[in-house]
């Protein structure tokens, strides 16, 4: 079986989406699949990865017109040119991770399907929505958008052309002939069956980690090698940009405000991320800055080293960051957003406090550090959570039997759902 890939970017680092494709891709090689990549940018040298077809002089005069109306993405004429490409017709079937930014123009969409059959991986609620990726409560995109409250969400527009938008998304995914949707989690499953999509076969795949990379490691260790205080608690947040409104960093800062003045004198905050300076300049607690961190094998390091991961993000679509976290046996705390309380409930492996509650994150987050054998046991829950729901083998094979069961004519065939998580905040 062949099968390429699509996003804006090729490599193995980047948002959560380009590491998830990249965790995929080489885990289809890995079990003799031909994987491909095409992609916009190439982020690092590899033959399996290619180039999608360059955008023309027009393409770039178009997209200042159609910015300036409020219509993203609909400019990308190249994606009419996808078809063309050796690496497509050369695949069984093509599976498209990126959606957005200005580098797809989903348009393009029926024509694709009607060539190949498509797989399209959801890592927000973009496909869903007139514009956003993350609708952060407002439920248009349920009816047809139209006069939103919030323009500036990612990826931004203009000016308000969101109910046009979402209708031309509507007739393209509706003439798509061979499409089958992927979602990372039951929670943007459940929406996706209630919005334009919910005629197509949908499938909920887990996203998933090496977990002989994110294993747990000495703590010891791993303090001494990021330069970490070996004694005393280590508290961590991580994000590509740790200061992204979308990323929680401000409701970081004021929880962190509300922990006991007994804890914040002894604790260290270790940062991942861009922009951590930022938040160190705020908290007024010892901070250890690592900057964004490209390497697999150092974040697993970082994360054996905390005693508890933060996650104060208004919106993830499942938390690639807590499993990751939870993989090397380090306890979360999140907020009731998104995927996050299904991810962080199985086990459990962490707490869920409610929506913005900066106060019980704080509660939770010194609970934590209060207890020793609760951080030991949710430690080992979320351990043995990954090892039975995320890891790299279980990901790439319900991929295969998805891909398998849409060339055979069964797209609805044989992946359940699973059960949604409960909505009540996890307790001990």
């Amino acid at each position: 079986m062949r099968v390429l890939l699509i996003h804006e970017h090729g490599g193995r680092i980047g948002s959560g989406a380009v590491v998830a494709m990249w965790r995929l891709h080489k885990g289809l090689q890995a079990k003799g699949v031909e994987s491909t990549i095409a992609c916009r940018k190439k982020l690092i040298d590899d033959d399996s990865i290619v180039l999608l077809p360059d955008p023309t002089r027009l393409e770039g005069m178009l997209g200042r017109i159609t910015w300036r109306l409020g219509l993203n993405d609909v400019h990308c004429l190249s994606s009419y040119q996808i078809p063309s490409m050796p690496a497509f017709r050369n695949a069984d079937i093509v599976n498209i991770h990126g959606w957005h930014t200005n580098f797809l123009s989903y348009r393009a969409l029926p024509r694709l399907s009607r060539e190949k059959p498509i797989v399209g991986t959801m890592h927000d609620m973009w496909c869903l929505t007139g514009h956003c990726a993350m609708s952060l409560g407002c439920d248009r995109w349920r009816t047809g958008c139209g006069q939103c409250p919030q323009l500036d969400i990612f990826p931004p527009v203009a000016r308000d052309a969101t109910a046009w938008t979402w209708k031309m998304k509507k007739a393209a995914f509706e003439r798509s002939e061979n499409l089958t949707m992927v979602s990372p989690s039951r929670w943007l499953a459940d929406l996706t069956g209630q919005s334009m999509l919910g005629h197509l076969p949908l499938h909920q795949i887990d996203n998933c980690v090496d977990t002989e990379i994110y294993h747990p490691i000495d703590k010891a260790t791993a303090r001494r090698e990021l330069g970490l205080p070996v004694d005393g608690p280590v508290l961590m947040f991580c994000s590509v940009d740790l200061k992204s409104t979308l990323k929680g960093g401000d409701l970081l800062i004021e929880s962190l405000k509300r922990l006991p003045e007994s804890l914040r004198n002894e604790l260290t905050l270790l940062l991942v991320g861009h922009r951590g300076h930022h938040i160190a300049d705020a908290t007024q607690i010892p901070t250890v800055e690592l900057g964004f961190v490209n390497e697999d094998e150092r974040k697993a390091l970082a994360y054996s080293a905390a005693d508890v991961l933060l996650m104060p993000s208004r919106y993830e679509t499942q938390g690639l960051v807590v499993i990751e976290a939870m993989s090397c046996g380090t306890p979360a705390v999140a907020f009731d957003t998104g995927g996050l309380p299904e991810v962080i409930r199985q086990g459990p492996a962490g707490f869920i406090a409610p929506y913005e509650d900066v106060d019980a994150m704080a509660e939770y987050t010194a609970q934590l550090f209060d207890d020793t054998t609760l951080r030991a046991e949710l430690g080992a829950n979320g351990r043995r959570a990954v090892l039975e729901r995320y890891a790299v083998d279980m990901h790439v094979d319900k991929h295969i039997r998805l891909f398998e069961n849409i060339l055979a004519g069964t797209p609805d065939a044989s992946i359940e759902l699973p059960q949604p998580a409960s909505s009540t905040s996890v307790s001990t």
